[in-house]
């Protein structure tokens, strides 16, 4: 069975970008077939191939698409995850993907800020249980406080309900950030060039491994039978929650 694993969040700076490579490079690292993808509101002719637009779309092509890899993570780029719910609804997306052999995984990024949950709570509503649901925590300096406004939230309820899981991404920390900031780049961007992570250093190749392994607790349930392996790399040690808090 194929699978569909789409990443969104309308509210801005969930880090969906950086997870959405974060979960690449790990399929990378086994050499497991997939393809990434980017929702955006419309393309220019120019347009890299990893972009859809939106104002193009159909359920033809969107299963066309799905059906060229095994596994297929799909960012639903900021402002759009409405506009595809409605896609999804309108279209018996629900019985098209079961038909074509296609599992569904959603993951919702959120961060301490109340507002992050609403996707959460209405994602819920339109893929209910026909989706298994992973919530990712992008983590800060004030880690406790951030995890108890989850915990007493209504979204975390429904949550539980479905049974998610959850994943806490470490914050990448003072040094990457000013040399982010220094060199006027994104951790996004950063992702997606070798040379650029070099320059970044230890820290970044730590905060990298970290997150690997934090995907790595949730491989069968992100990937499930449509992770085929070919290779097999040395993954960092797995961290249960109480060692990332920790860390």
């Amino acid at each position: 069975m194929k699978k569909l694993i789409l990443l969104l969040n309308d509210y801005p700076s969930t880090g969906k970008s950086t997870l959405a490579r974060c979960l690449s490079h790990y399929l990378q690292r086994f050499g497991a077939a997939h393809q990434l993808k980017t929702l955006v509101e419309e393309t220019d002719s120019d347009a890299e191939d990893h972009l859809m637009d939106a104002s193009r779309l159909t359920p033809r092509t969107f299963l066309e698409v799905l059906e060229e890899s095994p596994i297929t993570i799909l960012e639903v780029a900021t402002g759009q995850a409405d506009f595809f719910g409605k896609f999804y609804t309108n279209h018996g997306l629900e019985s098209a993907l079961e038909d074509a052999g296609i599992s569904l995984s959603v993951v919702l990024p959120v961060t301490s800020e109340t507002e992050s949950f609403d996707t959460v709570i209405e994602a819920a509503e339109i893929y209910s249980d026909h989706a298994e649901y992973l919530i990712a925590h992008l983590v800060t300096s004030s880690y406790e406080d951030d995890d108890k406004v989850w915990d007493r939230s209504y979204a975390a309820r429904v949550m539980d309900m479905f049974e998610a899981v959850e994943l806490h991404i470490p914050e990448v920390g003072f040094q990457v950030e000013h040399e982010l900031h220094a060199r006027h780049l994104e951790l996004a961007g950063v992702l997606v060039d070798e040379s650029l992570q070099t320059l970044l250093g230890r820290d970044f190749t730590k905060w990298h491994e970290r997150v690997l392994g934090q995907v790595d607790s949730a491989r069968q349930y992100l990937f499930g039978e449509a992770f085929r392996p070919t290779l097999k790399p040395k993954m960092p040690e797995k961290k249960t929650r109480a060692k990332a808090r920790a860390a």
